[in-house]
């Protein structure tokens, strides 16, 4: 301990907004890497200055964008301008990939292009910082900077620029790059057209229409390859087909020797099938998707037919057919601020990073093992996609884990969403059920919301507590046919008529269960299960007591949707 250093706070934004403007899994994916980079740039060089840091205790894979070290007192502006320096330097690295690209790849850039992306690429990233004596007291020097620093963010010294013109497809917000003799969407359509760009990249005829930032995401060299939403949604089939190799293999072989194999191209590295997930679902091989999707022009039934004939053979031969509907995990530890406000010590503030850098390592394996996809795992916060059958069971157990390694509790919000669904609009249902997660006394709560495809929307909230196991052993049921997917209905009815968690309530469900089981394969107790269910109704958080068994209600029919794949 020095008492001539200063306790020094720096973050680098936007972050969920930038990371949200996406059309595609691969945007997610690079606006969380671009973020990663540039904040590992800043810790880099604020340790290069002298600096060590606290938060994180050390640079990993997933560096969050708001970093805490000790730094020498009389260097703090020298250290903020340095990592300012660096950020805009890592910057410029992907801002040169992206131009070097499109020129390779676009119409001939004039002027009005030029003004356009010189006015987005320098104006667009925000840092803040401050910093505090320490004095001999870490608690304290934390507690002043961190004052100076939402102070900081308050007094917003960036400048607010109106962008005319047709906006971008990503954030819609800023001017879509173009040419003074060529509108956006004519600019556009001639980048998809050359034949370095695949449809992964960018959409034909002008229907995608990028700012600077939005091509950096794109062609930046942050990612190699993602994987579609489709992918993610039939993940779970994908698994079984992996196991049936050579009727995969059939089906692949089928696929690449047909009139669609010249329009493929690859979005994973997957050794068994490189390709989208799109590619598993019959309502894709029809002339009119396919022309959408790969520009494929296919006027003879006759082959496509084959594939989809193929395409039979390979589901009858895993037993199952791939499921439509995916989900978005968006999770965040509880009361974050109130666990760093009671670290005492700088020794303290560490123990607690490195606890969330360990929680941070155990993110990508467990989402892995549930076939789903990390976007980022910095810090407390994860966002995450899954299929359908295996999200609620993801989120669960990284709560859990977030419990055993942090010791806090998480919370989660989850939308789960067709996949044709824009994936921005999935992103923000799953970002708001995490606030409403998150506005549950105690928290600890998860949040689902389901866009079905009908237009229907459903909500669902529940403590991890109160939910325990038995929305996974209702999954189980609805998929088992141990009990009819009527049940879910008539549990909605039930709680029309007996709006209370009372003995009536619990007599009701008794007599449907009875009503609804199969006889041979229902082997549970109607008593037990109907208690159950009763009093997680009456654990079910923030709702009066005459609204906790229309929850209930919807919860039986999330666990018949999940069951049934997303059928309506």
């Amino acid at each position: 301990m020095n008492t001539n250093d200063a306790i020094f706070i720096f973050s680098l934004g936007p972050v969920q907004g930038f990371i949200a403007e996406a059309r595609r899994l691969g945007d997610l994916d690079a606006g969380s890497r671009l973020l990663v980079k540039l904040a590992t740039a800043a810790g880099v060089a604020i340790q290069n200055k002298g600096g060590s840091l606290i938060f994180p205790a050390k640079l990993g894979d997933d560096v969050p964008n708001k970093l805490v070290a000790r730094v020498p007192a009389d260097s703090v502006e020298a250290i903020a301008q340095t990592a300012q320096q660096v950020i805009q330097t890592e910057w410029q690295k992907y801002v040169s990939n992206t131009r070097q690209r499109m020129a390779a790849n676009g119409p001939f850039t004039d002027n009005v292009w030029k003004t356009v992306w010189n006015r987005q690429v320098n104006s667009f990233w925000e840092t803040y910082w401050a910093a505090a004596p320490e004095n001999g007291d870490y608690h304290a020097a934390y507690d002043a900077a961190s004052r100076a620093f939402d102070a900081a963010k308050r007094t917003r010294t960036f400048p607010q620029i109106e962008e005319g013109g047709v906006k971008d497809s990503l954030s819609g917000r800023r001017s879509a790059l173009h040419t003074g003799d060529m509108k956006a969407q004519d600019y556009w359509a001639q980048v998809a057209k050359s034949p370095n760009i695949t449809r992964a990249e960018l959409r034909p005829g002008g229907r995608e229409r990028l700012d600077a930032i939005g091509a950096i995401k794109r062609w930046g060299g942050l990612v190699k390859s993602s994987p579609s939403v489709s992918l993610i949604a039939a993940a779970d089939f994908m698994a079984a087909a992996k196991k049936e190799k050579s009727a995969l293999a059939m089906y692949r072989d089928i696929v690449e020797k047909s009139p669609l194999g010249d329009y493929l191209f690859p979005v994973s590295s997957d050794v068994d099938w490189p390709y989208g997930g799109d590619l598993f679902f019959l309502e894709t091989l029809t002339p009119e998707r396919l022309g959408d999707s790969y520009g494929l022009e296919q006027s003879d039934a006759g082959p496509l037919e084959v594939v989809r004939q193929n395409l039979r053979s390979l589901y009858r031969k895993v037993n199952s057919r791939p499921r439509p509907y995916y989900a978005i995990i968006a999770l965040d530890g509880d009361g974050m601020g109130r666990m760093v406000n009671n670290c005492r010590t700088e020794g303290e503030h560490q123990s607690l990073s490195q606890n969330i850098i360990a929680f941070a390592g155990k993110v990508r394996p467990l989402v892995e093992k549930h076939l789903g996809h990390t976007v980022y795992a910095g810090g407390d916060d994860v966002l995450a996609l899954a299929p359908l059958s295996t999200a609620l069971p993801l989120a669960q157990e990284l709560a859990v884990e977030f419990h055993n390694v942090v010791g806090g509790t998480a919370s989660a919000g989850i939308a789960a969403a067709h996949r044709l669904y824009p994936l921005s609009a999935t992103l923000r249902a799953a970002r708001e059920a995490e606030r409403q997660a998150k506005q549950v006394t105690g928290k600890a709560t998860l949040c689902v919301r389901v866009l079905k495809r009908s237009g229907e929307t459903v909500d669902a909230r529940t403590t991890w507590a109160a939910m325990d196991d038995t929305f996974k052993q209702l999954v189980n049921l609805f998929q088992n046919q141990a009990i009819s997917s009527k049940m879910a209905y008539a549990a909605v009815e039930v709680a029309y008529a007996l709006p209370f968690a009372d003995e009536s309530f619990e007599s009701e469900l008794r007599r449907q269960l009875r009503r609804h089981r199969h006889p041979t394969k229902w082997t549970e107790s109607e008593d037990a299960w109907a208690a159950t269910l009763r009093t997680w109704a009456e654990h079910l958080p923030d709702r009066p007591p005459d609204k906790k068994t229309a929850e209930l209600g919807r919860w039986l029919t999330l666990a018949r949707f999940v069951a049934q794949g997303g059928a309506e």
